[in-house]
């Protein structure tokens, strides 16, 4: 008889590769692999459900907050895959209208954590403010053209601040969802050898590994010395709170 299909979630902080994440693994053929089916809006459902009628599309949509838990069940069907996932954010799940998602995933312990990391905050911090204040581009399929970016200064209060928080959230979501069973990964592992990291992931969820495709570009190609104009600065507060000097050389995103 064969095996019920592992369930998993993606759980991490924006900006740190979850895109590239889910889609790269999209590519292995013993996964099917949900986008942010819980964010704001309802994006890149995977297999069947993409194909929904635009009606019941909308239904599900609803579903998602009405009943949090037979939306998961739908999300959950595998279809024929033998692992079945989503993505789901800090930044939603610290918010009060995730509150029944979050205890629904909190409870469902054989539910399988990936938690997705970044080292480098400084650069998380950085993709996201280009984002939200310059492209508004979040991802560039594989192929793609990404999008030029001009040289600016960094808030940096609002820097010191955001690393602080995204280290809070990382040990808060560690703690919620501690009896669950996890594996934690990097953005730069992930970038630097998505074949490793993924056979990593598809060995946790107890599917043979396959070959893989990477399915987006890098939106950040320069180094932060040659986009940031206070670079300097940024650099020099960064280590007077503790955060040290981010490695250079490294992924962009």
């Amino acid at each position: 008889m064969s095996r019920p299909a592992r369930r998993f979630m993606i759980a991490c902080a924006a900006r740190t590769g979850s895109t590239m994440l889910v889609r790269t693994l999209r590519t292995h053929p013993g996964l099917l692999v949900h986008g942010e089916v819980w964010g704001a809006r309802m994006v890149g459902v995977d297999g069947p459900l993409a194909g929904l009628a635009p009606a019941d599309r909308d239904a599900l949509e609803v579903q998602r907050f009405r009943d949090p838990a037979a939306a998961m069940a739908r999300f959950a069907e595998a279809h024929g895959a033998e692992a079945v996932g989503f993505k789901l954010k800090y930044d939603e799940l610290v918010r009060s209208e995730w509150r029944q998602v979050r205890a629904l995933v909190e409870a469902d312990i054989d539910l399988r954590i990936v938690f997705l990391d970044r080292r480098d905050l400084l650069r998380r911090y950085l993709s996201h403010q280009i984002v939200l204040r310059h492209t508004g581009v979040t991802n560039v399929p594989a192929g793609g053209t990404p999008p030029a970016i001009q040289p600016f200064a960094i808030d940096i209060p609002d820097l010191l601040r955001d690393v602080a928080e995204t280290r809070r959230r990382t040990r808060e979501f560690a703690a919620a969802f501690a009896r669950h069973p996890s594996i934690r990964i990097a953005y730069e592992d992930l970038a630097a050898a998505p074949q490793s990291v993924c056979d990593r992931v598809a060995a946790f969820l107890d599917v043979a590994p396959a070959p893989v495709q990477v399915a987006t570009e890098r939106i950040v190609r320069e180094p932060p010395e040659m986009l940031v104009l206070n670079h300097g600065e940024v650099i020099a507060a960064l280590a007077e709170s503790g955060e040290g000097v981010p490695a250079t050389g490294g992924p962009h995103a």
